[in-house]
């Protein structure tokens, strides 16, 4: 089943996410695996959750902080692809074009030896 749901604009469909996973990604990676938590969206604020509590298809919002930077890389839609306790996989669906370009830059930066 899939948690989320969809509101229409002018411009495109908005959806609105019920979890949001906030994570860290050091600069020492050696691939795009990030270390956070998982927040469920209450009426009265956020509650947090353990990874096994999301299903494939569920429907997230992910806040990727990048060790030294100041801005988090906002996704605000990515679906759950793969639940793996204590990890979650994550196929990103929609990410602004500058969030894009600083994502593929530090995926690059990961996939190219030292």
């Amino acid at each position: 089943m899939v948690q989320g749901t969809q509101q229409t604009t002018e411009d495109s469909p908005k959806f609105i996410t019920r979890f949001t996973i906030d994570c860290v990604l050091p600069l020492a990676s050696t691939q795009l695996q990030a270390d956070g938590c998982v927040l469920e969206s209450l009426e009265d604020g956020h509650k947090l959750i353990t990874p096994d509590y999301l299903r494939v298809g569920d429907l997230v919002k992910v806040q990727l902080w990048v060790e030294g930077e100041e801005a988090f890389i906002d996704i605000p839609l990515a679906v759950v692809s793969k639940v793996h306790t204590p990890w979650i996989t994550v196929e990103v669906i929609r990410v602004s074009p500058n969030d894009r370009i600083r994502l593929k830059r530090f995926a690059t930066s990961i996939e190219e030896p030292a």
